[in-house]
């Protein structure tokens, strides 16, 4: 029996009794949204008298809880949603979102978060932390069932993998037809807490999955080894931004909406502040990286904590410009910032650190090399005034959009490895 056996034991009873009593602030707000949609409990066979859909239901792995930050992975499911595609978020938490202990309700749940997007919550003994560690055998069987039970009869369904976290599960499935996707949008060791064991699972993915997505070049060019690859880089719907005009009577603002995190290059800002008193710095997000907390004792620097999503256009519309301001290291040389879209939907000047993604758009960024640069750079957004720069920003963001994204995706489900022709396969023991 080992120490973090115990632990994990031990830990639902702590974090439900007594962290969170004492620390009600600290409970993820996440637990909280994910409970306002209606949903059923699953104790038994729940929806085998659906009928199969005309095409597969969509089985969505993935890398983070859909109530935290809206991301690629939700984007995605709600584009395929859009395409009358049934789709199945896997809740990553596993039993810590659940308000009691799963002795006391051992009960899996399913909501329905919008049309065709539904949520499964699935319990777990442990409830193990996702980036820790890879699942048991014992806990992919229970995670397997949970989802044939709300798979219909006879399933049709394309699993699409944002984290190698569930590869064992993905395995069975594919083993019963059910073919794999791996959508690899980050580069997971420039992560400073995801298991060695993970990163080794990526790697056998990489290898297995019928294919592999890359939301970069950079990524796709790093792993060769992919059976079958395909660039789709990350996009935007451009309809939630363009009613949304930056109003330029208002005091300019200089903003960023997104993760205020280790790659954040607190320097680059600091200096832009100083350099801009007139200027309002609006930082969006929730801080987990201390060093960025220091930017909130200058007299224009704001710091407002996570906005929902839905509010993120109105807060676009009071930019003037619009900031990326990522340290350069290997993960961000390899990422394709959605914010970028989101920004140039509202056609946004935005101010960025050199990153070979946000360099493809050319004179439509600002490049800032070092904190001094990034300082000039925005002075010299904020001083933009030409609306053909603007109205090319929102043309690239109507065209690089997740409908197109999904789109691209979907045209390939009929290369992928056949179905099994009919009966329900069965996966978990």
């Amino acid at each position: 029996m080992s120490v973090a056996w115990l632990k994990e034991q031990v830990r639902p009873f702590y974090l439900r009794w007594l962290y969170f009593r004492l620390h009600p602030d600290r409970r993820p707000p996440g637990f909280l949204h994910c409970w306002r949609y209606p949903y059923q409990k699953i104790s038994g066979p729940l929806l085998s008298d659906r009928l199969p859909s005309a095409r597969p239901d969509l089985i969505f792995f993935p890398m983070t809880d859909w109530h935290t930050r809206i991301q690629r992975t939700q984007h995605l499911a709600r584009a395929f949603a859009g395409l009358g595609f049934r789709c199945i978020y896997i809740n990553p938490h596993l039993g810590r979102e659940f308000e009691s202990v799963r002795l006391f309700d051992p009960a899996h749940r399913l909501t329905q978060l919008e049309e065709n997007v539904y949520e499964l919550h699935v319990r777990l003994p442990g409830e193990p932390v996702f980036h820790e560690r890879m699942l048991s055998p014992a806990e992919e069987a229970i995670i397997c069932q949970a989802i044939e039970w709300v798979l219909p009869a006879q399933p049709r369904a394309i699993q699409i993998l944002s984290f190698p976290l569930w590869r064992g599960i993905a395995r069975r499935f594919r083993a019963a037809g059910c073919p794999v996707i791996y959508d690899c949008h980050d580069l997971l060791s420039g992560f400073h807490n995801i298991a060695g064991d993970l990163l080794t699972a990526e790697e056998e993915l990489l290898r297995e999955a019928d294919l592999v997505l890359f939301s970069s070049q950079g990524l796709m060019d790093r792993y060769p080894q992919a059976r079958k690859g395909l660039l789709v880089r990350n996009g935007v719907t451009a309809a939630n931004f363009t009613a949304m005009s930056p109003d330029r009577q208002k005091p300019p603002v200089a903003g960023y909406v997104g993760a205020l995190d280790s790659w954040f290059d607190v320097e680059a800002v600091e200096q832009a502040a100083r350099l801009h008193p007139q200027c309002r710095f609006v930082l969006a997000g929730r801080v987990e990286y201390d060093p960025i907390r220091r930017l909130a004792a200058l007299p224009n620097v704001e710091l407002p904590g996570e906005v929902p999503y839905e509010r993120v256009p109105e807060l676009l519309a009071g930019f003037r410009v619009a900031l990326i301001p990522f340290r350069i290291n290997p993960l961000t040389l390899m990422t394709n910032p959605i914010k970028l879209y989101e920004y140039f939907s509202c056609g946004l000047p935005v101010v960025t650190t050199p990153l070979p993604e946000a360099q493809t758009m050319g004179d439509l960024v600002y490049l800032g090399q070092d904190p001094s640069e990034f300082s000039r750079q925005v002075g010299q957004a904020l001083r933009e005034e030409d609306p053909s720069r603007r109205a090319r920003r929102r043309e690239i963001a109507l065209h690089e959009n997740w409908e197109s994204r999904a789109r691209s995706i979907s045209a390939q489900f009929d290369t992928l490895p056949a179905f099994p022709p009919t009966g329900k396969s069965q996966v978990s023991p």
